[in-house]
């Protein structure tokens, strides 16, 4: 059942009871107010004729008693009243009735004796009629007894009264309800039935995915809580939602990621055993090479052509060299080392990967102090990642000026790595230490250049941050001990920009 037609039903139920019981009382009271009005007409009828009975008999032929009782009856009445007398022995010698044939009443005798100077009142009730009557003892002259009136008032006009009163009642009752359910049913409909379809579709959107749903104050207090508490908890839905959609994007990124990590991982560990097959022909050649020049005279023209041979087996005997170096994994080792030489390794590592040449991208370096204990291999890996990037950032000619200065308050050293490319944009800088996050197109980046070098300054316990330069362009702040297991400590002159452990 409805809420609406639930409220209508209760207030039907308490207004129908209140209107019954009230409808009762009033009925009551209207027809007690009219009975003291009947009581009252029969009296002063009453006190009239015994007044004028006092001089004439009722036998006396000159006395018109119908005529008499038209006089003094009220002129209002439908229904007129009737007299009836008795001697003095109590019995009842004649009716008279004003203007109309007197109604059958019930034979009596009276005892004049009991009879009390105020009369004696009484309803009685003659087939379906009822009557209201009042009996006055008559005294003639010299206050001697001559008998007793009965004054009798039919009760049809207040039971019409009544009737009339009560089917007025009831209309009004039944006019009362009906527009009172009228006004319940618009009252809830607008108040509660609306406000609840509203909740129940916004409930289906929740429950059809569509978290975005929404739904407007009632103006009603109860609803508009639960309306807020729904609202609320769709906001809290699609929050969490959009974290999860977020978390299952990044997952899903990560998971790409590794598996490009493995292919590459797996590439390099083809392109390590490929360096060895290719290492074996080249000491094949160059040895060849070596011993025709040896046979050749000292003027002979073939001298240029194989030592150009024997130096550029050299060359790519070194620089498969590097590249084991580069890729093979070995453990850790911390040794005093000058920042100049990974430095400048890295720099020819780079220029080969990228094919540039030195003309193009200049190395400008400013090394103060470049001494300290630390890995090599890592140190060399670190300004690779770095020099990748600023190598794909600058398109055409540049510059890379690395700087390097010791800070002896924090007895460590501060290296200064700026390039002259784009930078960075603002809305990404709080993501460039994430772990494959890349702006690249794919096949160009891992996305893991600078996690790895920031993993590789935490290794060496030292710090890195960006900083965004006025003139564009990306800079680099990192604060190396100069041994292991010294952490810089914290001051003044940490800037707040983008850190690793800001991630």
């Amino acid at each position: 059942m409805r809420i609406a037609t639930r409220i209508f039903l209760y207030l039907f139920t308490l207004i129908a009871v209140a209107s019954a019981v009230f409808g009762y009382v009033s009925v009551q009271d209207e027809r007690a107010h009219l009975l003291s009005r009947v009581r009252s007409e029969a009296r002063l009828m009453a006190r009239a004729l015994t007044a004028v009975l006092r001089f004439y008999h009722p036998g006396d032929p000159a006395v018109d008693l119908d005529k008499l009782l038209a006089d003094i009856a009220p002129r209002d009445r439908t229904t007129p009243p009737m007299l009836r007398f008795y001697d003095r022995e109590g019995a009842p010698i004649g009716v008279a009735c004003a203007h109309c044939n007197p109604l059958p009443l019930p034979q009596k005798r009276i005892d004049l004796a009991a009879l009390e100077n105020g009369g004696r009142e009484e309803f009685f009730a003659s087939g379906r009629q009822q009557f209201f009557s009042i009996i006055v003892p008559v005294r003639g002259i010299g206050d001697s007894p001559q008998g007793a009136l009965e004054v009798v008032l039919p009760l049809q006009q207040i039971n019409r009264t009544l009737a009339a009163t009560t089917r007025r009642f009831l209309l009004f009752t039944v006019a009362l309800t009906v527009g009172l359910g009228v006004l319940i049913i618009l009252i809830a409909r607008w108040s509660i039935t609306q406000p609840m379809q509203r909740l129940i579709r916004a409930a289906h959107q929740l429950g059809a995915g569509d978290l975005s749903s929404r739904i407007e104050p009632s103006g009603v207090v109860d609803l508009d809580r639960l309306i807020e508490e729904l609202n609320r908890m769709a906001q809290q839905l699609e929050e969490q939602n959009r974290k999860r959609e977020t978390f299952y994007l990044e997952k899903l990124q990560l998971e790409k990621g590794l598996r490009h990590a493995e292919k590459l991982a797996s590439i390099g560990q083809l392109s390590s055993g490929l360096a060895h097959e290719i290492g074996t022909p080249l000491n094949v050649i160059s040895g060849r090479a070596e011993y025709l020049l040896s046979k050749l005279t000292k003027d002979d023209s073939s001298r240029k052509s194989l030592t150009t041979i024997i130096q550029q087996s050299e060359n790519i005997a070194a620089l498969i060299n590097r590249l084991l170096a580069f890729s093979r994994q070995e453990e850790q080792t911390f040794a005093p080392l000058s920042l100049r030489d990974p430095i400048r390794e890295a720099y020819s590592l780079c220029l080969l990967r990228c094919q540039r040449n030195r003309e193009e991208i200049t190395l400008q370096l400013d090394l103060d102090e470049d001494r300290l204990v630390g890995d090599v291999v890592a140190l060399q890996h670190l300004f690779v990642n770095l020099l990748l990037n600023s190598f794909q950032a600058i398109a055409g000619a540049g510059t890379i000026h690395i700087r390097v200065t010791p800070l002896q308050q924090q007895n460590c050293l501060q290296i200064v790595y700026e390039d002259s490319g784009p930078g960075i944009p603002e809305e990404l800088r709080s993501r460039i230490f994430d772990p494959f996050f890349t702006t690249k197109q794919v096949g160009e980046g891992t996305g893991l250049g600078l996690f790895i070098v920031a993993n590789i300054v935490e290794e060496h316990a030292g710090e890195i941050r960006f900083e965004a330069t006025p003139e564009g362009g990306a800079r680099f702040i990192i604060l190396l001990p100069r041994k292991p297991g010294e952490q810089p400590p914290t001051g003044p002159d940490r800037d707040p920009s983008t850190t690793k452990e800001d991630r």
